[in-house]
């Protein structure tokens, strides 16, 4: 027999969908007490979201609305959220739509430069994303 509260490893695809729904309507959930299990549940949780949203385009603003989200809701404090988004970052220079808005400049040296030949030794702007494991 399975609960409302979550885990990792034994959360279908239904209560995952349940719990977000319960997130979006700030109904709260069980959710068991143990840190580690916490933490992992957490990181579903924002992985879900975050690929549900437009994070290849918007990976800051997909991470400020999951936040928003999440903060609303209140199950979760800003120092959580932050911590799971950390620890998923990676820097790139596979340049994000929202990222080329917010720096011109590099949109126009993008445009400038041939693809197939990068110059070499050349040091670029890094753009930070999210490399969050995905889950159902």
């Amino acid at each position: 027999m399975q609960t409302n509260s979550i885990g990792v490893l034994n959360t279908s695809q239904y209560e995952l969908n349940e719990i977000i729904e319960k997130i979006k309507n700030k109904i709260p959930f069980e959710l068991k007490d143990k840190k580690r299990s916490r933490i992992w549940s957490l990181r579903v949780i924002v992985s879900k979201l975050y690929y549900s949203l437009d994070y290849e385009n918007e990976p800051q603003a997909t991470r400020q609305k999951i936040t928003q989200l999440l903060l609303y809701h209140g199950q979760f404090s800003k120092e959580e959220i932050d911590k799971t988004f950390k620890a998923s970052e990676s820097e790139t220079t596979d340049y994000s739509i929202e990222f080329l808005k917010e720096h011109p400049e590099i949109a126009q040296a993008e445009a400038l430069k041939s693809k197939e030949f990068p110059e070499e030794g050349e040091e670029r702007v890094k753009e930070t994303k999210y490399n969050l494991p995905r889950y159902g």
